[in-house]
């Protein structure tokens, strides 16, 4: 395996090719790693899942990296709930304009 270069409360960092590896220790590592391609981004994923936060403005892919290192069901089960949140926000009923202008009248 890789040497890490990072550790921190059960969670290690490896570099690897294209990036970085996130590795949670207490879970099998097929469901406990994500990757990542910048160190940053790592390291606060870490702090993240560490102090239960969820960031407001991220991709849901970054959540799903959260999901994937974190064992607490509770902070899970929030995040994917924004992801679904997120996914249902794109599949708008589309709306068609009618052609008709709204005239706002004083009486």
């Amino acid at each position: 395996m890789y040497n890490k270069i990072y550790e921190k409360k059960g969670f290690i960092i490896f570099q690897v090719k294209e990036g970085y590896v996130v590795y949670n220790t207490k879970k099998d590592f097929q469901e406990g790693h994500t990757h990542l391609k910048h160190f940053e981004a790592a390291k606060t994923a870490i702090d993240l899942v560490i102090n239960k936060k969820i960031p407001k403005s991220t991709d849901v892919y970054y959540l799903s990296s959260l999901v994937r290192i974190s064992d607490d069901n509770d902070y899970i089960n929030h995040i994917e709930e924004l992801i679904e949140a997120r996914k249902q926000k794109g599949k708008k009923e589309k709306y068609y304009n009618s052609g008709y202008k709204i005239v706002k009248r004083s009486l």
